[in-house]
């Protein structure tokens, strides 16, 4: 039976406040020897409540958010824990401090590659399918496939035979064959030396699996199997593809491999 793999919806912005305020009322009763504790889900909370502020209102480079008072106000909670979320977005490139008069929290001006990661992240909230992202892979797949084949040394290939074994012996596991199928994607976007190239495609990826964890489901392209024979021997040709570098058995192996196509 061939079923969707869907995204879960968009959380309900009132049942996450809700949710926040009860972390952040467990947070308030939890002290030893008279000090809080800061509380990695509560700092957690925060993060999100602040990125989602920015994203549903679309809140410029330069806006202010607010002091870090105002903020520990808003949200009830301590200024430590206030403190680790401030840290998390100014590491992820979303706010910037300013100090001073007139200083606060600002949103940060981005650069295009964290506005690119930042897309990715929330791609589950602009109501991305997986089939959508398995499409943009498997337009990723030739160049991937290609750096791989000329850039492979031999240790490369020792590790996706390696890896081709596993698959072959999990194949028909509807669970572990997922997960070996994508090992050895991962392993040979790896060998590109193209960083934006190997980092995009590892988080798509990443993406795909996680939305398939723990389940046994496949993608509604009709006559599409993922455990079929013929599948199995596809990747198996993926390998040799690198091995031989030959730009025609490349090609076919790609046009063979298309999940979508099929």
């Amino acid at each position: 039976m061939c079923l969707t793999l869907r995204l879960s919806q968009a959380p309900d912005p009132e049942a996450k406040m809700s949710s926040l305020s009860r972390e952040i009322a467990s947070e308030q009763h939890a002290f030893h020897g008279g000090r809080a504790r800061i509380s990695q889900s509560v700092a957690d909370g925060v993060v999100r409540e602040i990125e989602d502020l920015i994203a549903r209102e679309n809140r410029q480079p330069g806006y202010r958010i607010g002091t870090k008072h105002e903020l520990c106000e808003r949200y009830g909670v301590a200024s430590a824990t206030l403190g680790e979320a401030l840290r998390v977005l100014r590491a992820r490139g979303v706010i910037e401090v300013r100090p001073g008069p007139g200083g606060g929290i600002f949103v940060a001006e981005q650069s295009p590659l964290l506005r690119l990661a930042h897309d990715v992240l929330s791609l589950r909230q602009q109501g991305a399918t997986v089939n959508d992202i398995v499409e943009v892979l498997d337009a990723l797949d030739e160049a991937v496939l290609r750096d791989a084949a000329e850039h492979r040394t031999d240790a490369d290939l020792a590790e996706l035979d390696a890896l081709l074994v596993e698959v072959v012996e999990t194949w028909h596991d509807p669970i572990a064959g997922l997960h070996g199928n994508w090992r050895l994607h991962r392993r040979i976007a790896q060998i590109t030396p193209n960083a934006v190239l190997r980092t995009f495609y590892l988080n798509l990826v990443d993406y795909i699996e996680s939305e398939s964890v723990g389940e046994s489901r496949t993608f509604d392209v009709l006559g599409f199997h993922p455990d079929t024979d013929e599948r199995l021997q596809i990747h198996r040709d993926l390998v040799e593809a690198i091995r031989s570098r030959n730009i025609d058995i490349q090609r076919d192996a790609i046009v063979r491999h298309r999940t979508l196509g099929r």
